[in-house]
Formats: structure tokens, sequence, C-alpha cells
């Protein structure tokens, strides 16, 4: 589970946000006004009818946006919706793409700045 301060309240719309599409996942990201950034998952029932399967593929991409948020500008709300396509892909591969993602969506930071 993400820490509090990190967690996406419930409420943020995402009206004037910038959309990244691939074939597992829609990325949606807006400016917070923050120095942190807080994620949102939205794994919906057609993607697995158990809340087991479910809630593992939520586990799975917390990990992996908790491991890429060092890596991160900050400041941003993130939610990630998922499709049908995740299934199919182990954890490595859905994080190469969340980070693809996330490098095209320009939030992701460069070599030079750490």
């Amino acid at each position: 589970m993400f820490k509090r301060e990190n967690r996406l309240v419930s409420g943020v719309r995402f009206n004037n946000s910038y959309n990244f599409t691939v074939p597992q996942f829609v990325l949606k990201a807006k400016k917070n006004g923050l120095t942190l950034n807080r994620f949102g998952i939205v794994v919906s029932k057609k993607i697995d009818k158990r809340a087991v399967g479910r809630n593992r593929i939520k586990r799975m991409l917390r990990d992996i946006l908790r491991e890429l948020d060092g890596n991160m500008i900050p400041g941003h709300d993130i939610l990630v919706i998922t499709r049908i396509g995740v299934l199919e892909k182990t954890k490595e591969e859905n994080q190469s793409i969340i980070k693809e993602a996330l490098a095209k969506a320009g939030l992701m930071k460069m070599r030079s700045e750490k």
C-alpha cells in the first residue's frame, strides 16, 4: 500500500490531464501543486472477475510505481487504468511498459538530474 501522502484522494478530476495509452494501460497525469507524486490504480471487473486477481494486479502495480517514484519528477497526480493485456505480461515487462509511458509523458528524470 502507498503511504498516505502518496495516495490519490477521491474526488480528484482528470479533466485537463495528459493521457498516454499503451495496450496494457491508460496513464493519466496532471500537476498537483505539491512536492510529491500521488498515485491511483483502477482495475475493473473486465480484467478479472475475482477480487483476488484484481488485488494481485494492484499490488504488482503499486510495487512498480513505488520503485519508479524515486526517478520521477515530483508534483503530479498519476492514475493508471489497466486493460486486459496486463495479465499476459510479467512484472518486469509491465515495469518496462510503465517506465516507457512515464518517460513519454515527460515524468521521468533525466540521468543527469540525480
